[in-house]
């Protein structure tokens, strides 16, 4: 038997006037382009993490407490800041004049008592023997000491500058012409600084235990006559641990925030007098008393650093004046204290105020979580009525949000819903119509073929039948995407409706005349036209010269889906096997241009005459990734719950 693969045509040189089907991996156009973009918008957003709302606000609202907390604690830390250490640098002030104050009246009062003994008449006019005298003297030294303990010696020295006698004895006969005192105290009443005595403190104290060294202030009066003769001049040694236990005891004073600070007294040149001993007897730089920033207009109180410790301390300083006719040293009176100590209660504020604030922010964060569960709830449930719209389901009921967005949404969903289900219906009807309108057509076109082609002989008989059968391959297709409402179709359902015709009386049970291979996959519905009509022509030519026309002929079809950088496509494969040898057609009908043409073009399907078999290869692109494997989806069915 001589096979040729060919149309079933008559008149396959006359090209009918109707083309082919388009093909369809062109036809999506400008709504498939936004389909496109609307499908990456959507695939970016299921990619791209989104917070959820709750998150948002709870984060949101808590940070916002927080900054303004810490902007707060800020502010009001600088402003009470800034007011604290004007306010200490005031009290440190007050301190260091009232000690300077009591300096000068301590010193006062002992100037004048050395001036009242000059006076005594026990020292200007004895009035007795020299041995009476003597004691007489001793015993008003005495007694001053005894009053005042921190004289260390009390001694009258004669005009000719040697010691006559002393309140214990000691340095008596001694010569001192040569001291301060003795020649300052011949004219006037005379106030020396503060000096060591080592000298005087071994000579009071030969066998006393070793203890700090002695430092002595001098203090000196002339004794007069009645007459104004000088009869010699009173001194008295004064001990500087007076100054010393004044200064612990103002300190001693101190309470709260004000513990812990230090009393320091300088010497007209700035040597330390009184204060720790890392600085005591050296020289005060003088940036410690005038760097720093200050803390008044006059400079009296500063912060800054001190050369003994690493630490910022807030200082303040008065000097002494003197007392009535008492004329003073010159000192200055230095009271400090460490930053961190005196700023603590600015410290404690700003603390107090970060904890209030932070307990206000989670309370915040809360009340924000609470808060946006009540919000995301009903929009959580909005966007899934929305999803069940946008997939064709009902839409089911809407809850009610506490927010006019909220409602909006609702209603506008709602809204949303009536018009598709009305769009639905219309649709519905109207695809409705068209098929049958198409059927009518297609009938029409059956009768006007078969009464136009029913005289003309035995030839026109086979073309006519080649063209009803070729309607009826329509048709069925039509009835196939009628049924999935021309969204999409099954190629497996397509594939076994299209080749069921042509198979005739069932042959082998164990080997079935045509077997479908490939994974499930839904076609657009111009694909799904042109795999009927390529299927159908393939089938023909089977059944009429290939392998369908003997019964151990066998048909395999196979389609795959590949993917490329350039998209997804289609590509199937109708292989023959076990029929007659195969000869290339001596002319091309309408049938063989059809199967050439292929899905999309020329350049994409093959004949192949091979003597095993007739194999044809067509391949397709695929619009997009909408072209889904699995069921096909459900018909519209929209309306409000």
């Amino acid at each position: 038997m001589r096979v040729v693969a060919r149309s079933d045509d008559p008149a396959a040189a006359t090209p009918p006037a109707a083309s082919p089907p388009p093909p369809f991996g062109a036809s999506a156009g400008q709504g498939g382009s936004q389909g496109e973009t609307r499908a990456g918008i959507r695939a970016g957003l299921r990619r791209r993490p989104v917070p959820r709302l709750r998150v948002v606000l709870a984060l949101g609202f808590g940070t916002l407490g927080l900054l303004a907390t810490l902007a707060l604690a800020a502010l009001v830390s600088r402003d009470a800041t800034a007011r604290l250490e004007a306010e200490v640098g005031g009290q440190l002030a007050e301190i260091a004049g009232q000690m300077a104050r009591s300096l000068d009246l301590g010193m006062f009062e002992r100037w004048r008592d050395i001036q009242i003994a000059a006076a005594s008449d026990s020292l200007r006019d004895p009035g007795a023997s020299a041995a009476a005298s003597t004691a007489a003297k001793r015993a008003l030294m005495e007694r001053m000491q005894a009053t005042y303990p921190a004289y260390s010696i009390i001694g009258l020295i004669d005009p000719d500058g040697r010691v006559a006698v002393t309140s214990t004895g000691a340095l008596e006969g001694a010569d001192v012409s040569g001291r301060d005192y003795f020649r300052g105290g011949r004219e006037r009443p005379f106030v020396g600084d503060v000096h060591p005595a080592k000298l005087l403190q071994t000579a009071l104290a030969p066998t006393a235990a070793p203890r700090e060294p002695l430092r002595l202030l001098d203090l000196a009066a002339p004794v007069r006559a009645a007459d104004g003769r000088l009869v010699g001049v009173l001194a008295a040694h004064l001990d500087w641990t007076w100054a010393r236990d004044m200064a612990r005891l103002l300190e001693g004073s101190f309470r709260g925030h004000r513990a812990g600070a230090e009393i320091l007294i300088l010497a007209r040149d700035g040597s330390v007098l009184l204060g720790p001993p890392a600085l005591q007897g050296a020289p005060l730089p003088r940036d410690v008393l005038n760097g720093g920033r200050p803390l008044d207009p006059q400079g009296a109180s500063r912060v800054g650093f001190w050369p003994d410790a690493a630490a910022s301390y807030l200082s303040a300083r008065a000097a002494t004046a003197g007392y009535r006719d008492y004329p003073g040293l010159g000192w200055q009176v230095v009271v400090r204290q460490t930053a961190d100590r005196a700023l603590a209660p600015a410290a404690a504020l700003r603390r107090r105020i970060l904890m209030a604030g932070s307990a206000v922010a989670l309370a915040a964060a809360l009340l924000a979580w609470l808060l946006a569960g009540l919000i995301a709830r009903p929009l959580r449930e909005l966007a899934l009525a929305a999803g069940a719209l946008g997939n064709d389901r009902p839409l089911p009921p809407l809850p009610r949000s506490l927010v006019r967005e909220g409602a909006l949404i609702a209603e506008a969903l709602g809204t949303a819903a009536d018009e598709l289900a009305r769009r639905g219906e219309a649709h519905r009807l109207l695809i409705d119509e068209l098929n049958h309108r198409v059927k009518n057509t297609l009938a029409t076109v059956q009768s006007m073929a078969a009464q136009s082609l029913k005289n003309l002989g035995g030839g026109a008989v086979a073309g006519r039948d080649a063209f009803e059968a070729r309607l009826l391959a329509l048709s069925r297709a039509h009835d196939i995407l009628t049924r999935e409402s021309w969204a999409s179709a099954d190629l497996r359902g397509m594939a076994d409706q299209a080749v069921r015709p042509f198979l005739g009386e069932p042959g082998s049970k164990r080997f079935p005349r045509v077997t479908l291979d490939g994974p499930d996959l839904r076609l657009p519905p111009e694909g799904a036209l042109a795999l009927t009509m390529i299927l159908h022509e393939l089938c023909t030519n089977a059944v009429k010269h290939g392998a369908l026309s003997v019964p151990g002929g066998r048909v395999a079809l196979a389609w795959t889906l590949e993917t490329s950088p350039g998209g997804r496509a289609l590509r199937m494969t109708w292989r023959e096997r076990g029929g007659p040898p195969v000869v290339p057609p001596s002319r091309t009908g309408f049938g063989t241009r059809l199967l050439e043409r292929g899905f999309a073009g020329r350049t994409t399907a093959s004949l192949t005459y091979a003597a095993e078999g007739l194999v044809y290869v067509a391949a397709s692109p695929l619009p997009d990734e909408r072209a889904e494997t699995g069921p096909a989806p459900p018909r519209l069915r929209a309306g409000r719950a």
